[in-house]
């Protein structure tokens, strides 16, 4: 056997490892040029800078329904809505506070009376057909009749089961009570004059505005609703900063 041939094999083996390591430089240096070419959404850290300014920032949302109901939306009919003598608000088919839409978490706040039947609250609505709802519901006759709540969820149109919670001591028909309704998270909780009534969790919902509706037969009046979120000294501040920005 000559000396070419058995060199034969060992130069084919040579000429594949060039190629080898002439494809294993190309996807090296398409690889490099990939990782160093600059990226053309590189983060703006003076926008986050802004931008987590704003989320920290304090909200206070407020109405009395003093200069109409130009703030509300309802996809079914707000002129079902109407006021009273005193011009507080009497409210009828399902209606958002529009400001609120956006939300996350924040604070309910409300000044209302149930005259007939009940009045329902809603929150994390995001459209008419996903919300949370805590409705207030006069439980008997008399001047001075139970009340309690009704929670459920509306997800897609569709109602989940109720649970309902009886309010400690008794309700007095002709006055208005202050509501006050922690969103925060996956976890709800509900006060009425300052007494915890329930608290309960569902994860369904995450963000979506304030609302009041009363169903056919149900009547209530509300004076005042405020939403609001960092009301501590720091979400002052950064609301501060934020309008500055």
């Amino acid at each position: 056997m000559s000396f070419w041939t058995n060199l034969r094999p060992n130069r084919l083996n040579f000429k594949r490892q060039l190629i080898a390591l002439g494809s294993l430089l190309a996807l090296t240096a398409i690889a490099g040029a990939v990782v160093l070419k600059p990226s053309r959404h590189k983060p703006d850290t003076w926008d986050n800078f802004k931008r987590d300014i704003a989320k920290r920032a304090q909200l206070d949302l407020f109405d009395d329904f003093q200069s109409g109901l130009d703030s509300w939306e309802s996809v079914e009919n707000l002129a079902t809505w109407s006021y009273d003598n005193g011009g507080l608000a009497i409210p009828g088919k399902l209606a958002v506070f529009t400001p609120t839409l956006h939300l996350t978490d924040y604070d309910v706040d409300a000044v209302a009376q149930v005259v007939s039947k009940g009045l329902g609250i809603v929150f994390r609505a995001n459209g008419t057909g996903t919300y949370q709802v805590a409705k207030l519901i006069v439980d008997g006759k008399g001047p001075m009749p139970p009340l309690l709540v009704e929670r459920y969820s509306v997800i897609g149109g569709k109602e989940s089961a109720m649970v309902r919670v009886h309010c400690p001591g008794t309700f007095q028909k002709d006055t208005l009570y202050h509501i006050h309704l922690d969103v925060h998270g996956d976890t709800y909780t509900l006060y009425i004059e300052g007494h915890l009534i329930d608290s309960w969790s569902d994860s369904r919902t995450k963000s979506g505005g304030v609302g009041f509706f009363c169903a056919s037969g149900e009547r209530a009046r509300v004076a005042w609703v405020r939403v609001s979120h960092n009301t501590d000294a720091p979400g002052r501040l950064c609301a501060f900063l934020s309008s500055l920005l």
